[in-house]
C-alpha cells in the first residue's frame, strides 16, 4: 500500500501547475519589456550596414533578436524557482496570508503541535481549490509600443536599397579574381620547379617571390587596391631581373645562325632558335679543315659582319666571331676553330639565361594577367550596379506611364483628326512625289558610268570593283631601297626655272597603289616579326603586335 503524503508534499505538488503558470507569466512580462532591445540591435545593425560594407547584412542584423529570443526562452526553461517560493507568491497573489508558504514551512519540523495539525488542514482545503487560471498573465504595454519605432526603422532600412551593396559586389568580384590570380600563380611555381632549363639558384629565387606574392593575395580581405599593389610590387622586383640584352642578344644568335645555314649552302629558316646557332658554330669549326681558300674568305666575312651586328647585346660573343674571322683571313684554321668553340660555349650559356629570362617573362605576363583581372571584375560589378539602377527606373517610368495612359486616351481622339487632315494632304502630294522620285532614278543612272578613283577599272555596267579589301601601297616591304625619280626642268632668263602642264607616261598618282591586302600581309608581318626581335621592345607588348597581325589574316 503507498505511503500517505504529508501535507506539505501535498501542498507542493498541488503547486507545481501554479510554478509552470507563474514561470510563463514571468517571461512574458519580461519579453514585453526587453523586446525593443533585439529589435534596437536588428536596427543598429542595419544602419551599420548602409555606413560601412558588411557582407550577410540581413542575417547579421537578425542575431540580435535571434539572442533575445534564446535568452528569454532560457529564462522560460531554466530560471530555478522553488517550491517555497512559488508557495510566497501564490499566497501574496490570492492574499492567502501565507498559509501555503507557513505549512510547508511546518511540514518540516520533527514535532508536531495541534495548532499545526489544524493549521495544515486549513493549507490543505486551499490547495485543492488551486487552479492555473487564478494567476492572470500580463505584459506591458507601452514598451511593446516602444519597439514598434525600432522595428519598423529596421525594416524600412532592410528593404531600401543599400548603397554598400555595391562596394560588396566589388569585394566579391575582387575576391574571386584574386583566387583565380592564386590558382594560377600556384600552377606556375608547379611548372618552374619542374623546369630543368633552369639553375636550382633561379628556381628558388622565383619560387620564393611567386609564394610571397601568393602567400599576400591569400591574406587579402578583398581590396583590388592593396592587390594591385601587391602585383605591382612583386612585377618591380621581377623587371628588375630582366636582361634589357635579352632579346637583342637572342636576335642576334638567330641571325648568326641563319646567316651559317644559308653559307652552309642550305635554306635558312625564318626562326631558327639560339640552340641551332651553337650547333651551326661546331659544325663550321668541324668544317673549316675541309674548306677552300674561297670558302674560307667567304666565312670570315660573315662572321665579321655577325661580329658587327652582335657588338652591342653580347660583346664578348663579338669579339670571339672577330677572332674567328681575322683567323680564318690569315689562315690560322687552329685559331678560328678555338675562337668558334667559344663562341658555341657562349651560345649554350645564352640559351641558358633566355630559358631565365623566358621563366621571368611568364611570371611577369601572368602578373599582368591578375591585374587585368582585377580591373575586369570592378567593371563588370560597375556594370552590374548600373543594371540595378536601370531596372530601377524602368519601375519609376512604368509608374508614369500608367499615369501617362489617361492623357494618352484623351490625346487619342485629336491626333486621329489631324492624321485624317494629313491624309488627304499626303494624297495631293504623292503625284508630285512620284514625278520627282523618276527624275532623280534617271539622273542617278546618267551620273552611275563614271567613278573617281583612278585605280579602280570601269566593269559593265559602269560600276567600279569592289574596294573594301584594299589598302594603300605606298611603300613595299620586299624593297625598301628604291629608285628615286627626277625631273629635269629647263633655266630661263633670270634663273627662273619654266614648267609645262602636260602628260607622260610615268609612275604617279595614276599608278596602282590600291592592291589587295592578302598580297601585302605577309611581308609587312615578316618586316613586323624582324623589327619586333632585333629592338628592345618589352616581352609583354610583343604579344600585341602578334595578336594584331593574326587578327587581320582572312578568315576561311
Amino acid at each position: 500500500m503507498a505511503q500517505a503524503l504529508t501535507t506539505g508534499e501535498y501542498i507542493q505538488r498541488r503547486l507545481r501547475p501554479m510554478r509552470s503558470r507563474l514561470r510563463l507569466r514571468d517571461t512574458l512580462l519580461a519579453a514585453s519589456r526587453t523586446l525593443w532591445i533585439g529589435l534596437a540591435g536588428f536596427a543598429l545593425l542595419q544602419l551599420a550596414g548602409r555606413l560601412v560594407p558588411i557582407p550577410r547584412l540581413l542575417l547579421w542584423s537578425i542575431v540580435p533578436p535571434a539572442l533575445w529570443l534564446v535568452v528569454v526562452l532560457g529564462y522560460l526553461l531554466l530560471r530555478p524557482l522553488p517550491a517555497r517560493r512559488v508557495a510566497q507568491r501564490v499566497d501574496s497573489e490570492l492574499d492567502l496570508r501565507e498559509r501555503l508558504a507557513t505549512a510547508i514551512e511546518l511540514s518540516g519540523r520533527a514535532e508536531v503541535q495541534p495548532l499545526d495539525q489544524e493549521q495544515q488542514a486549513d493549507a490543505r482545503a486551499y490547495a485543492d481549490t488551486l487552479r492555473p487560471r487564478m494567476l492572470p498573465l500580463r505584459i506591458e504595454r507601452r514598451p511593446l509600443l516602444w519597439s514598434l519605432a525600432p522595428l519598423a526603422i529596421g525594416l524600412a532600412l532592410a528593404l531600401l536599397p543599400n548603397p554598400q551593396d555595391q562596394v560588396l559586389r566589388e569585394r566579391a568580384a575582387v575576391q574571386q579574381a584574386i583566387q583565380q590570380t592564386v590558382d594560377q600563380t600556384e600552377q606556375l611555381r608547379q611548372q618552374i620547379a619542374q623546369d630543368q632549363t633552369l639553375t636550382a639558384e633561379e628556381r628558388a629565387a622565383l619560387d620564393q617571390q611567386l609564394a610571397e606574392l601568393e602567400r599576400r593575395l591569400r591574406e587579402n580581405g578583398g581590396s583590388r587596391e592593396q592587390a594591385l599593389a601587391d602585383l605591382s610590387s612583386v612585377e618591380r622586383q621581377l623587371q628588375q631581373r630582366l636582361d634589357p640584352n635579352a632579346d637583342a642578344r637572342r636576335a642576334a644568335l638567330e641571325n648568326l645562325a641563319r646567316d651559317l645555314q644559308g653559307l652552309s649552302g642550305r635554306q635558312p629558316l625564318q626562326r631558327p632558335g639560339i640552340e641551332q646557332a651553337a650547333q651551326e658554330l661546331d659544325k663550321l669549326a668541324r668544317q673549316i679543315e675541309q674548306m677552300t681558300p674561297e670558302q674560307r674568305q667567304q666565312a670570315a666575312q660573315s662572321l665579321s659582319q655577325q661580329a658587327q651586328q652582335a657588338q652591342q647585346a653580347d660583346p664578348q660573343l663579338a669579339q670571339n666571331l672577330s677572332n674567328a674571322a681575322q683567323a680564318l683571313q690569315q689562315g690560322n684554321t687552329q685559331q678560328a676553330q678555338q675562337s668558334l668553340q667559344q663562341a658555341q660555349q657562349q651560345a649554350q650559356q645564352a640559351q641558358q639565361q633566355q630559358s631565365g629570362q623566358q621563366a621571368l617573362q611568364q611570371a611577369l605576363s601572368q602578373i599582368q594577367q591578375g591585374r587585368q583581372n582585377l580591373n575586369q571584375s570592378a567593371q563588370q560589378a560597375q556594370q552590374q550596379a548600373q543594371q540595378a539602377q536601370q531596372g530601377q527606373q524602368q519601375g519609376q517610368q512604368q509608374g508614369q506611364q500608367g499615369q501617362q495612359g489617361q492623357q494618352q486616351g484623351q490625346q487619342g481622339q485629336q491626333q486621329g483628326q489631324q492624321q485624317g487632315q494629313q491624309g488627304q494632304q499626303q494624297g495631293q502630294q504623292g503625284q508630285g512625289q512620284q514625278q520627282g522620285q523618276q527624275g532623280q532614278q534617271q539622273g542617278q543612272q546618267g551620273g552611275q558610268g563614271s567613278t573617281d578613283d583612278p585605280n579602280q577599272a570601269d566593269q559593265g555596267g559602269g560600276r567600279g570593283v569592289n574596294h573594301s579589301d584594299l589598302v594603300y601601297q605606298p611603300y613595299d616591304p620586299s624593297n625598301p631601297q628604291g629608285q628615286p625619280d627626277t625631273i629635269q626642268g629647263q633655266q630661263g632668263q633670270g634663273g627662273e626655272t619654266q614648267t609645262q602642264q602636260g602628260q607622260a607616261n610615268l609612275p604617279g598618282v595614276s599608278s596602282p597603289a590600291l592592291v589587295p591586302y592578302q598580297q601585302q600581309l605577309p611581308q609587312y608581318e615578316r618586316a613586323a616579326g624582324e623589327a619586333l626581335d632585333q629592338s628592345a621592345i618589352p616581352p609583354h607588348l610583343k604579344d600585341y603586335v602578334r595578336d594584331y597581325f593574326s587578327n587581320l589574316e582572312p578568315r576561311r
